[in-house]
Parts: C-alpha cells; sequence; structure tokens
C-alpha cells in the first residue's frame, strides 16, 4: 500500500488532508517529496514554523536539550530552560507579567478562560464572530467561524456571548462603520443580554486568523481596552497566529499601545515544537492559587529550548523589520490585484497576508488558486467564513527574491482564475 492508503487504514479520517503529498524533510522555506521534488510552503504548518525548517540555532538547541532530557513534569523540579524562556517573553510583553506554559493555544485558551473565572468570580466570556480559538469544548464555546466546529458538540460552555468582529469587508462597511457598529452591538449586549458586572472577560484575536486575516479598525483595541477597564473585565489578547514577530511586532497587540490583561500564545512560540503560554499580570496570576490548575507536558524542556532559540533568532535576525519590509513589499507587489472582479481586498500587516475573493464564487476561486499553486510547487492556506480568503503566513526569514518570484507566480494564478470565471 501507499502512504495515503496506510493512513486511511490506520488514522482517524476526521482531520481532511490537504494535498496527497507525502513530505519527509524541510530546509528553509521549502519542504521535500521522498524523490526529492521541492515545495515552498508558504503556510509553515499554519504560522508555527517562525524561523522555517531546520534553522542550525534551533536544531542545536534541540538536540542539546534532548541529551540532557526529554521531560520532566514542571511541578517536579525548578528547569534552567523553561525559567530563561519565561524571563525572555517577560522582556518582549513587560516585567508586569507572569507566565503558564502549556501545550497547545487551545490550552492557553482554555487556561484563560479558567483564570479570568477564578480571578474575578465571573461567569460570563465575550468572544467575537468569526474567531476561532481552538476545538475543545471551552475553547470552542469561544470559536465562531464555522457552524461545522460547533454544531455537533452542543451544549458548549454557557454564558458566552458572541458580537460582530469589526471586519470591514464581511460588514460590507467602511473601517469606521464597521466599529461604530460594534461598538453599538457591545453596549446593547450589555445592556440587555448580561450585565457587566456578570462579565468575566473579553476574548479577541488583534487580528484574525480563520476568520480571514481581518485586520480592525485602528481604534478598535484602545476602545475595548477603555471598556473593560471601566467594568473591571479582563481584556484577552488571543496571539496564537499573529504572534512571535508575524506582523513586525512581537505581538499584533503591541500596534495598538495597549497594555492586556491576558496574552494568549501559541503555534510559532515553540518552535516548531508543541508548546503554548498564557501570560497574565502578575496581580491576576498571583491570585491563581497552587493547584487550581496545572499540566503534564506543559513547559516541556524541549519546546522550551526551541522555543527561546526562535525568539532568539527573531531578535538577532532581526526578523520583525524584515516581516514589516516584505509585507509591504507584497502588499505593493499584490495591490493590483484588487482591481480584478473578482478580488475583493488585498491587505496586509507584516508577514499575515491575505487576497479575499468576491462574491459567491469566492470559496471556489480561492480553492481553485489553492490548487494550481499546488501544481506549481507552492503549498498555501486558505481561511475565511466561507473559505474566500488566501492567507499567507510565510517563514520570517523568507529571502527577499524568493518571496517576491512566489508572489508574481501567485499573481499570475489569481489572474488565469479569475479570467476563467
Amino acid at each position: 500500500m501507499d502512504i495515503s492508503q496506510r493512513h486511511a487504514a490506520a488514522v482517524m479520517p476526521v482531520q481532511p488532508m490537504e494535498t496527497e503529498l507525502e513530505l519527509v524533510r524541510g530546509e528553509g522555506p521549502y519542504l521535500f517529496t521522498p524523490d526529492g521534488t521541492r515545495y515552498l510552503d508558504l503556510a509553515t504548518g499554519i504560522a508555527v514554523n517562525a524561523v522555517g525548517y531546520s534553522h542550525p540555532k534551533v536544531l542545536a538547541a534541540i538536540d542539546e536539550q534532548v541529551h540532557r532530557h526529554l521531560h520532566l513534569y514542571s511541578g517536579t523540579a525548578y528547569q534552567q530552560v523553561l525559567v530563561a524562556f519565561a524571563e525572555a517573553l517577560q522582556k518582549e510583553i513587560g516585567p508586569s507579567y507572569k507566565l503558564f506554559f502549556g501545550n497547545s493555544g487551545t490550552e492557553a485558551v482554555e487556561a484563560a478562560v479558567k483564570l479570568s473565572r477564578f480571578a474575578t468570580g465571573r461567569p460570563a466570556v465575550i468572544a467575537f464572530r468569526g474567531s476561532f480559538h481552538g476545538r475543545s469544548l471551552g475553547a470552542l464555546s469561544l470559536t465562531d467561524s464555522a457552524a461545522r466546529y460547533r454544531s455537533p458538540y452542543e451544549p458548549l460552555l454557557p454564558a458566552v456571548y458572541h458580537v460582530d468582529y469589526p471586519a470591514p469587508t464581511r460588514l460590507g462597511m467602511t473601517p469606521d462603520e464597521a466599529l461604530a457598529h460594534v461598538q453599538q452591538q457591545i453596549a446593547r449586549l450589555l445592556e440587555t443580554d448580561v450585565a457587566p458586572e456578570r462579565v468575566a472577560a473579553i476574548v479577541l484575536e488583534p487580528i484574525q486568523g480563520e476568520g480571514g486575516y481581518v485586520i480592525p479598525p485602528d481604534g478598535f483595541l484602545p476602545w475595548l481596552r477603555d471598556l473593560t477597564a471601566k467594568h473591571g473585565i479582563l481584556l484577552a489578547v488571543d496571539e496564537v497566529q499573529s504572534g512571535m514577530g508575524r506582523t513586525g511586532r512581537m505581538f499584533a497587540y503591541q500596534h495598538s499601545g495597549i497594555e492586556p490583561d491576558l496574552v494568549i500564545m501559541g503555534k510559532a512560540l515553540g518552535g516548531g515544537m508543541p508548546l503554548s503560554a498564557l501570560a497574565a499580570r502578575t496581580e491576576l496570576a498571583d491570585r491563581w492559587t497552587p493547584g487550581a490548575h496545572g499540566t503534564t507536558f506543559g513547559g516541556n524542556p524541549v519546546s522550551c529550548a526551541a522555543g527561546l532559540a526562535t525568539l532568539e533568532v527573531i531578535r538577532e535576525e532581526s526578523l520583525m523589520e524584515v516581516a514589516t519590509q516584505l509585507g509591504e513589499a507584497a502588499l505593493r507587489q499584490l495591490a493590483p490585484l484588487a482591481e480584478l472582479p473578482c478580488v475583493k481586498e488585498v491587505r496586509a500587516r507584516g508577514l499575515m497576508i491575505a487576497v479575499e475573493f468576491a462574491g459567491a464564487e469566492g470559496g471556489a476561486r480561492a480553492q481553485q488558486v489553492v490548487t494550481e499553486s499546488l501544481a506549481d510547487h507552492m503549498i498555501l492556506h486558505m481561511a475565511g467564513l466561507k473559505h474566500e480568503v488566501i492567507r499567507l503566513m510565510p517563514p520570517l526569514n523568507i529571502p527577499a527574491g524568493v518571496f517576491a518570484d512566489a508572489l508574481d507566480r501567485l499573481s499570475t494564478i489569481v489572474r488565469r482564475v479569475c479570467s476563467a470565471n
């Protein structure tokens, strides 16, 4: 049997395969099949491999830790690598935060909800339509990007309320109109559905990922910070996909100048190894009494070593500045596509780049672009509530010439797909 047949016979089909490729190794921005065919990976494991594949510094850190020990339950004893990574993250977020390490972004969202309820004594959580916060039952209760994720598993967590995200193209509004619309929805929610003093937290993605790489209006996060502070509600930013330098800042919320109460991290945090973290203001973190939460594998030393090395690479190679420059260049290069009737918008912040297709055929067109790009040896990923968005999330250190060539090829494919429909 070939690999696809063996996979079908042994692995549950619940997670669908997006390609029929067998991939055996990675190097830089490329992935390779057994016969050596090379594919440019513009999805990076859904924004996980921030510094590409096989970065020598990350591999060296993993190798060094592997030869010490693979696992030590973080409650057994103090570990240098875990503390060093927590201290490094404090330098990025601020010294007034403490860290709790988990295994996945979903788990970090669960921790944020639990700490919010524990610290405030309040039950309710507000989240946003179009959001993706994970698939475990608690995180899934906040997720609101597809009915197929939620409906088969109801009833979900109670006292979770959803309002629109200020997504101009989704709402068919200008940015100012979208912001005013959401402000009115939240005001109405707090008047008619749940009293502010019952709300533990508002949880949001500073840039929606699964929702279509939606960049909210500039005033949204500052307004939300003022609102939550007024009512004693915690503000939790989900940086699972947007964190670790991808937007040109270490975390996307930092573009707005706010200080959230909770920062949720995952994906690229572990440098390709499973790892997540929740950062909480020290005053909140210290309320979480010992034993109120825990994990067996969270803060795994090999994952922490890989994550710390990745963070150091981002800093040493100035990859946040690179992400800003490449994102601006990509936006200029792709901007002419927005003149096509089938393209609704091209947008980017750093290396979170989106091409959104218009109309009822938007999803079909996006799928065709992904299919044709794969035939051209480029791996892409879709997003959006109807899969109408192509999202580009290349490694932060992708060579500028390689990326520019890929965008030229993508532009050609988009024009061909649009002209054929």
